[in-house]
């Protein structure tokens, strides 16, 4: 087999503490798509592989970064690494704020929201509270940001909040059937007797 020498746009390096970062984002988006695509086929462990590869290579100002740590995360929760695949959520988030993104902005609600949702799944709904609150700040009629802070709430027996948040998804749902699929999503929170 001989080696193929790939040809592109020339490879730009940066200082870091630990040493030299190669960046190469044409690389590391090609991985990141090889590892979608072993992501979609069930091949985790080798979705898994080629993430790791990706994400050191990936330019931090490029806009798919944010993607490439939520999807990653996602693998890692197939294969029950949940405490890793957090971590990769909040790089997700991190990476939409370093870009310049604002709180309220459609890229960091949905950093938060998956962020918030993955707490709220392994146990540990204040943290999910806590990630979501810029969120509820900045975009307080935002329908994505209030079905899971409703889900937040319930889990935490604020039962009373948690439906005024149902409320809010519902009322704000961008058409009329995604507020019916809200109902049947929050319909445990909104049919729950008050505290």
């Amino acid at each position: 087999m001989v080696p193929v020498r790939r040809t592109g746009p020339p490879v730009r390096t940066t200082a870091s503490i630990s040493g030299i970062q190669m960046i190469d984002q044409p690389r590391a988006a090609e991985l990141a798509r090889e590892a979608f695509d072993q992501w979609e086929a069930g091949h985790h462990e080798q979705s898994r592989l080629l993430y790791e590869a990706a994400i050191p290579l990936a330019d931090p100002q490029h806009w798919g970064l944010s993607a490439y740590h939520g999807e990653y995360a996602c693998v890692l929760n197939e294969l029950g690494k949940h405490d890793q695949a957090t971590v990769q959520l909040k790089k997700s988030l991190a990476a939409e704020l370093t870009q310049g993104n604002a709180e309220g902005a459609p890229a960091v609600l949905i950093a938060r929201y998956f962020l918030a949702e993955q707490l709220l799944r392994h146990g540990a709904p204040e943290l999910a509270l806590e990630a979501l609150t810029p969120s509820t700040s900045s975009a307080p009629n935002h329908w994505l940001t209030r079905v899971v802070e409703a889900h937040v709430l319930f889990a935490l027996n604020r039962r009373c909040e948690a439906k005024v948040a149902a409320a809010l998804a519902i009322s704000n749902a961008p058409t009329p059937a995604k507020g019916e699929e809200l109902k049947l999503n929050l319909g445990q929170v909104l049919s729950a007797p008050d505290e």
